[in-house]
């Protein structure tokens, strides 16, 4: 009995398609295959907002933001596709593909760079920026009192330096 499972095991393998693919020529389907296959992290640099919840998540340090520079970085031959990363990202800009890091003869990063919108300076919200306040006027009675209140603490700083001056 065993002889003749033998020989119908290996009759359906001369006939049947292989198992196994040729790697970097042939790719399987993936997708369909394995749904739930965690590749490598992609983000969604537009969405992104820096926060670094990514960089705190990932237990092995493969991903480092920086925020001034508007940079989020990752290591694909350190991550270890554990998906901390895309659980703690407040946008939902992280996720996991399905297809793993294409294998490489140098060992590199991968970095995006996302445009940050320039703060204006401080001399030109007082110059009349748009998100500078505007100056307020004041009425001849109240310039008076505000012109009456310099000169009077003035004059007390004045008189509190003599008096530190002549002890």
């Amino acid at each position: 009995m065993g002889s003749f499972n033998l020989a119908k095991m290996t009759l359906r393998s001369l006939v049947s398609k292989p198992a196994t693919v040729r790697y970097p020529y042939e790719k399987r389907d993936l997708e369909r295959l394995f749904p739930q296959m965690r590749g490598h992290v992609v983000n969604d640099i537009d969405v992104c907002i820096l926060c670094g919840m990514c960089q705190r998540a990932c237990p092995v340090g493969a991903i480092t933001v920086d925020r001034k520079a508007g940079d989020w970085t990752i290591d694909p031959y350190r991550c270890v596709q554990c998906a901390s990363c895309t659980h703690e990202c407040p946008k939902n800009c992280l996720s996991m593909d399905v297809h793993c890091t294409e294998p490489a003869t140098e060992l590199s990063v991968f970095t995006m760079h996302k445009d940050m919108p320039a703060k204006p300076a401080a001399g030109a919200k007082a110059a009349g920026g748009a998100a500078a306040k505007p100056k307020r006027e004041l009425t001849p009675e109240q310039q008076a009192r505000v012109e009456a209140a310099r000169k009077a603490a003035a004059a007390k700083k004045a008189a509190k330096a003599a008096q530190e001056a002549s002890e």
